[in-house]
């Protein structure tokens, strides 16, 4: 099994140490262990910069480094499913970093040089996991990376920055400023161990929100958003076929999948992957008639360092679904009306309020 993880974050976060951290634990636990290194560093310590004399624009060094981000990613894989063991692949900053540094006329440009037929989603879900380290004043330096050039302020301005283009992402961690760098290695670790399944250390919370009651003009224009439309397919016993279209910044993505109801309920996946068109409404011809489509907006923010999302259905004005991946006690924002917390309640599933006799209505 290969495990693409991106340690990312604005600089003077802890990348290196948390780097050094994750290495060391995981190869004793007898994992192999690839580091990717950082690609516009490594071209800045080699000559090609977009600043001071003799530079190339900004545009061209974003291409230089996507190009060859996706390259080294491309030959790290490729080796990782040849060694014929768990392998671990740890990318220090990845390819959505790079928008961080643009603006959205400029991100355009980089797309349209790039990525040919593949888009800003594709490249948000190439990988397992994300997590951002939270800068702080207080570890900050310049000593360990010659390429770093931002004061304190921007380096933290950046941090938000880059968390804001990996918004959106299935599994997006965020690690904040901690008292001590040991604290943080040892929150990353664990974050790596639950995507490795050797310990559950977080669980998903939903809560029922009220829509009416909450500060939803406040959200909208602080998240990043999706258009999910959702269609359930004919499928056996304990079987769950699933046809999503996503749109996402002007993009359209289509996606298949099939999951397997467990004995305790839970489900697990058994393929998932990203299909044309064509073969989306080629699909939609067995579309399970006694379930209604589910047409709904997501939005990702944060708050306290949290990641969540909130789904907003087409078909009810007065409540909306909260989630949120947590290891601890859930600081709710205080602009959000929770009306009860429905994380083991089965009817507050998709599948579920899918079903042409319920709504998203409860006491």
């Amino acid at each position: 099994m290969v495990y693409k993880i991106v340690l990312t974050g604005g600089p003077g976060s802890g990348k290196t140490s948390v780097k050094d951290g994750i290495i060391k634990h995981f190869t004793i636990q007898g994992y192999q262990v690839l580091f990717v290194s950082e690609t516009a560093s490594e071209l800045i310590n080699g000559g090609i910069k977009c600043f001071g004399n003799n530079c190339v624009s900004l545009i061209d060094f974003q291409e230089y480094v996507m190009k060859l981000q996706l390259l080294k990613e491309d030959i790290y894989i490729d080796a990782a499913n040849k060694l014929g063991k768990d392998v671990i692949i740890i990318f220090d900053r990845e390819t959505n970093d790079n928008f961080a540094y643009m603006n959205d006329d400029e991100s355009s440009i980089l797309i349209d040089r790039v990525l040919n037929d593949k888009t800003k989603s594709d490249l948000l879900n190439r990988y397992d996991a994300v997590i951002v380290l939270k800068s702080s004043i207080d570890f900050y330096t310049t000593e360990n990376n010659k390429a770093r050039s931002e004061n304190v302020n921007d380096a933290l301005e950046l941090g938000n920055k880059t968390l804001d283009t990996w918004m959106g992402h299935k599994k997006l961690k965020i690690v904040g400023p901690k008292s001590t760098m040991f604290d943080k290695i040892n929150e990353v670790l664990n974050i790596i161990n639950e995507l490795l399944e050797k310990q559950q250390i977080k669980k998903q919370e939903k809560y029922l929100i009220s829509l009416k009651d909450s500060d939803i003009n406040y959200i909208i224009n602080n998240s990043r958003v999706q258009r999910i439309k959702q269609t359930y397919l004919l499928s056996g016993l304990n079987i769950e076929k699933r046809l999503r279209k996503i749109e996402f910044e002007d993009e359209t993505s289509y996606y298949y999948s099939i999951f397997k109801t467990l004995e305790d309920g839970t489900k697990s996946i058994i393929s998932e992957k990203k299909i044309s068109e064509q073969e989306y409404n080629n699909l939609l011809e067995f579309k399970d008639n006694n379930l209604n489509e589910i047409n709904k907006m997501r939005y990702f923010f944060t708050y306290d360092e949290e990641y969540f999302n909130l789904d907003i259905f087409d078909d009810n004005e007065e409540y909306g679904l909260l989630e949120i991946n947590t290891s601890s006690s859930v600081k709710i924002p205080k602009y959000i009306q929770i009306v009860s917390t429905v994380s083991d309640n089965s009817d507050y599933t998709n599948k579920s309020l899918a079903s042409k006799q319920k709504r998203l209505i409860r006491k």
